[in-house]
């Protein structure tokens, strides 16, 4: 999946369950060692089972009624990572009939990297919690700053640590800012592209 232009693609019906996925979806799903969320294995659930976080969830739930109301589609970019690779993507979120949805997440660019453990899905964690934006995925520092996963874990000397924080997902305020449209007004409806 790691070909700028391949896409994943689900859809989800008025409920919000995904109906289908497709694409490159279980490739995708297989080659982040997440097997376990293959095809077969995610539909006929809710597509919120799979979104993280209050804020997060709140973020999508007004997206697909932004894309429901005004029947156009919504473009959002952000970011699907895997230890040893950053992926620039594009998520986009178009209505069909009967108020079902056709999400498609497109490629844009893909970089190498070092292993980075903190994003590992089988490393070890310990109690400690570190907050990730779920669209751009900079890490919060205890100040409240975001910076990129690497400098977070220079900046909070997890190298040296034999379990990694646990990952909770929240939304950083530049990706805020982007997505509703002002920092300081979390009722507007987000920007279509």
């Amino acid at each position: 999946m790691d070909a700028v232009g391949r896409s994943s693609v689900w859809t989800i019906d008025r409920e919000n369950v995904i109906t289908s996925v497709g694409g490159d979806w279980d490739a995708f799903a297989e080659s982040n060692d997440a097997a376990s969320l293959c095809g077969s294995s995610v539909v006929g659930r809710s597509l919120f089972d799979f979104i993280s976080g209050e804020e997060t969830q709140r973020i999508y739930r007004l997206l697909l009624r932004r894309v429901r109301a005004v029947d156009a589609p919504v473009i959002v970019p952000f970011r699907c990572d895997s230890p040893e690779m950053r992926r620039h993507m594009r998520l986009e979120i178009e209505p069909l009939s009967e108020r079902a949805i056709e999400f498609r997440g497109v490629l844009v660019a893909a970089e190498p990297r070092p292993h980075l453990r903190l994003l590992a899905r089988n490393a070890p964690r310990s109690k400690a919690l570190l907050v990730s934006c779920s669209f751009c995925l900079h890490m919060r520092l205890p100040d409240g700053e975001w910076v990129e996963a690497e400098d977070a874990v220079v900046r909070l000397g997890l190298l040296t640590l034999e379990r990694t924080p646990r990952l909770a997902h929240g939304i950083c305020p530049a990706c805020k800012a982007k997505l509703y449209g002002r920092r300081d007004d979390m009722g507007k409806p987000p920007a279509t592209s």
